[in-house]
């Protein structure tokens, strides 16, 4: 006789149950934890923003985060993966790959620090104090999030309600205090490490790995993994980006189309050429600058952020194009957290 099966429910990880069908009840259940209570975390924590500082403000501030969240994703590797499929390796295999995903994860953050930089300077220049001051305070949670890629017990489909409601507990904090602007950029940098507690502490049995490997881990095989996922969710942003002008319905159709995994069966069938990708990055990188140099308005600079964004993701994949392998050469890597 097989072993019974168990389930863990989402909201109370460590809890063994029955496995039981998996239907619609449960498929909302997951979508509500995993997409729209961040997304209305998200939607209350902007609202209370804009009640402490103001549209322009706030504006400016979101801005700051995306342009950070760019420098994120240009260096981010995908090592949980690999960390994961070595979960039940011996001791030495083990400790091999966790030092070197912190060897590499810390080189990431180095490059990312630069980067972060570089933008700062770059605001500076064209005008933008507003921007180039937040921009430190939201980089303050960036080293929680390259030690969370280095701790698979970190890597959880609910870290995006974690980095929601832990973001709107501080600056609710924040502006029940009376922070100004620049308390309130503390307040989401701290967001990261208190999302990253809460992701290391919460009890939780992690998901099997799919693929269990008991050699040493080596760059390509993050590279690959990294490529594929970067791939992956760069067709989730883009489709993101165009459901999000019909508004709040165009956020919770994408928001609901990741949680169905929709992203992950449409991108094996979508057109993939390196000259492609490395057009649409500099090309999406270009109009960000053009965009933020022409105007200066708040609301522009969101937008450039934005454009940032998907042209750092696209160059993260074109970075790594090397290594990725022809379609259907092998099982594409699983990952519980596509933040």
């Amino acid at each position: 006789m097989t072993e019974a099966k168990t389930w863990y429910a989402p909201f109370w990880p460590g809890r063994p149950r029955p496995a039981p069908e998996v239907g619609k009840r449960h498929i909302l259940v997951e979508l509500t934890g995993r997409e729209y209570l961040p997304m209305a975390a998200a939607i209350t924590l902007w609202a209370v923003v804009v009640a402490a500082i103001g549209h322009a403000d706030a504006a400016r501030l979101l801005a700051a985060v995306a342009m950070v969240r760019a420098a994120q994703m240009l260096t981010k590797f995908a090592t949980p993966i690999s960390l994961k499929r070595r979960a039940d390796a011996p001791a030495e295999i083990r400790q091999q790959a966790y030092q070197f995903a912190f060897r590499l994860q810390a080189a990431a953050l180095f490059a990312a620090l630069v980067l972060v930089a570089l933008l700062a300077f770059a605001m500076t220049s064209i005008g933008q104090h507003e921007i180039a001051a937040f921009i430190p305070f939201i980089a303050i949670g960036m080293p929680a999030r390259y030690l969370r890629f280095t701790d698979v017990r970190t890597a959880s489909p609910y870290y995006r309600l974690a980095l929601a409601g832990g973001g709107l507990v501080m600056v609710l904090f924040g502006w029940a205090a009376g922070w100004g602007s620049a308390g309130l950029g503390i307040a989401f940098g701290a967001r990261e490490w208190m999302a990253y507690f809460v992701m290391r502490w919460w009890p939780r049995t992690p998901r099997p790995a799919k693929v269990e490997l008991a050699t040493p881990l080596a760059f390509p095989e993050v590279a690959r993994n990294s490529a594929i996922l970067g791939r992956r969710m760069l067709t989730y942003r883009l489709s993101k980006s165009l459901l999000t002008l019909l508004g709040p319905l165009g956020s919770a159709a994408a928001r609901t189309g990741r949680g169905l995994n929709w992203h992950k069966r449409v991108e094996p069938h979508v057109p993939h050429h390196f000259v492609g990708f490395t057009l649409f990055s500099l090309c999406t990188i270009g109009a960000g600058v053009i965009l933020a140099l022409r105007s200066g308005e708040p609301a522009a600079m969101v937008g450039a952020g934005g454009l940032f964004q998907i042209g750092a993701a696209a160059a993260n994949v074109v970075l790594l194009w090397h290594y990725l392998p022809t379609r259907d050469a092998e099982p594409l890597p699983e990952d519980d957290d596509d933040d």
